[in-house]
């Protein structure tokens, strides 16, 4: 017997970004992509294309390859904080250039749903204290690749979740910044707490129609149906 066709392909959430994007399936620290995967589950797929130590200028080349635009509902862009190290490094990108890259992968989605999130601020006191030599990389060089994004994000009119501003707020002195970032640069579980709460309340606000508290589940619930007779009728007729 052949298998049956897929009939109930579940739309996607796709995540793209550096480490702060791949470190979001670590449950262990909340990972704001697995909180996102739970909120959605049996609605929407959440895709985790985060791609550990890539800046922007690797990634637009690399993102096309990895992607099948054909059931994206939503994509969630977040880079900044490696093409924000120091100059020349090898992970550094000149931010009018950073900007153009991020415009360059959101017109890869053209047909989606867009989110842009800026880079978090970096905690240089804890980051210097935990590398290997001289800091690369540090909080008012970070500013900018935010600020470039929140641009972007005006000119293209694309909604823009801020959680630069969002965490340098809520932390009164860069010390504070502590309790969101682990080793002063990637989230611990109150940044990825944070994050996802920005999300989800960017997502309610400007795509309501994404809101997962109104989604139903592509595949029917077990309340739903009587017995298997009852099922195959609801898959083979999905409304």
């Amino acid at each position: 017997m052949e298998p049956p066709q897929p009939t109930h392909q579940l739309p996607q959430i796709v995540c793209i970004g550096d480490s702060l994007t791949q470190h979001g399936w670590d449950v262990g620290k909340r990972g704001w992509t697995a909180q996102l995967s739970q909120a959605y589950v049996r609605r929407l797929d959440v895709l985790n294309r985060g791609l550990s130590g890539f800046n922007t200028r690797w990634a637009k080349h690399t993102v096309p390859r990895m992607i099948n635009s054909q059931h994206i509902q939503l994509v969630c862009i977040l880079f900044g904080s490696n093409d924000a190290q120091f100059a020349p490094g090898k992970y550094h990108v000149p931010v009018d250039e950073f900007k153009s890259n991020i415009r360059d992968i959101t017109r890869m989605f053209a047909q989606s749903r867009i989110l842009l999130v800026t880079p978090p601020p970096v905690a240089d006191h804890l980051y210097e204290s935990l590398s290997q030599g001289p800091a690369d990389r540090c909080c008012e060089g970070t500013r900018l690749y935010a600020h470039a994004v929140r641009s972007l994000a005006e000119e293209l009119r694309i909604p823009c979740v801020d959680l630069w501003t969002a965490m340098e707020t809520a932390a009164s002195t860069n010390t504070a910044l502590d309790s969101f970032l682990w080793d002063g640069l990637h989230l611990n579980a109150n940044g990825n707490d944070l994050l996802f709460d920005l999300l989800l309340r960017a997502i309610k606000t400007n795509y309501p129609e994404l809101d997962p508290d109104s989604l139903p589940f592509v595949v029917p619930g077990h309340l739903n149906f009587n017995d298997f007779d009852e099922l195959n009728h609801m898959l083979a007729h999905p409304t």
